[in-house]
């Protein structure tokens, strides 16, 4: 209970300095670790099974089921994705890509923010905290981990992680960089998340209305095994391997 009561705190802390996105940006760590990430769209069926590896400052994210590899390296700034069915790859300055978001948050109204931020401060559900608007909302536990750098390294990488799919898939990332920011700053990182979105608003003659979720599961590894080493020298290879190709192309 007293750490939901500082995340309630932080929260309103958070709304007036930050204004409803995540404030700053975080300093490469030298924390080691893995997290483990089976996504449900269908809890009765199989999940997608995503790992991230940290290591040396950089943030690797392995979807094999979709051959797509991350590479975040705040160290040298660019952020590189690898198709690994197309050997193909392409290289993103870190700059470049939080510039364009800034021009796209800057076109939108205060209206328009709120539309895609939460709507007010957390609140329970059982043993959730929920946050959201009338479109979206996250349901989530969290855990502490031994070393508060693993917090912030998995922070940092989950606001890189939705600021490309802001671009690319046209996805406003507000209220999930509202949800990443209270993580960083209470040094939690979420066990289950549960993304809510509204199909179709209740109404009379549907009063529960229409929702779709998607289930996140995640398991903290806090040392890195010789296969994660062995995986990480696989794709710095990789990257040097692959045809490099345009952001036109990669993204089609």
């Amino acid at each position: 209970m007293d750490t939901i009561r500082s995340i309630f705190a932080f929260w309103i802390l958070s709304a007036s300095i930050c204004g409803g996105v995540a404030c700053g940006q975080i300093p490469p760590s030298t924390a080691e670790f893995r997290i483990d990430i089976d996504i449900y769209e269908d809890e009765k069926k199989q999940p997608v099974k995503i790992k991230t590896i940290f290591t040396n400052g950089k943030y690797i994210e392995l979807d094999d089921d979709r051959h797509r590899i991350t590479v975040v390296d705040p160290g040298l700034g660019n952020i590189t994705i690898l198709d690994s069915a197309l050997k193909s790859r392409v290289s993103l300055e870190m700059s470049a890509l939080e510039s364009q978001f800034n021009s796209v948050l800057q076109k939108l109204t205060e209206d328009e923010r709120r539309k895609f931020s939460s709507n007010g401060e957390p609140a329970l559900e059982g043993d959730l905290i929920v946050i959201g608007n009338e479109r979206m909302l996250y349901k989530f536990r969290t855990i502490v981990p031994s070393n508060p750098d693993i917090a912030k390294s998995y922070g940092d990488f989950a606001n890189w992680s939705v600021r490309i799919n802001a671009l690319f898939n046209h996805t406003p990332p507000f209220l999930r960089m509202q949800l990443n920011q209270m993580l960083i700053d209470q040094r939690q990182l979420p066990s289950e998340l549960r993304r809510v979105t509204v199909l179709t608003p209740p109404s009379a003659e549907l009063p529960q209305g229409k929702t779709k979720e998607v289930v996140a599961r995640m398991f903290l590894n806090e040392k890195l095994s010789s296969d994660d080493r062995a995986r990480v020298a696989t794709v710095l290879k990789s990257i040097n391997e692959y045809v490099k190709t345009s952001d036109k192309a990669f993204f089609r």
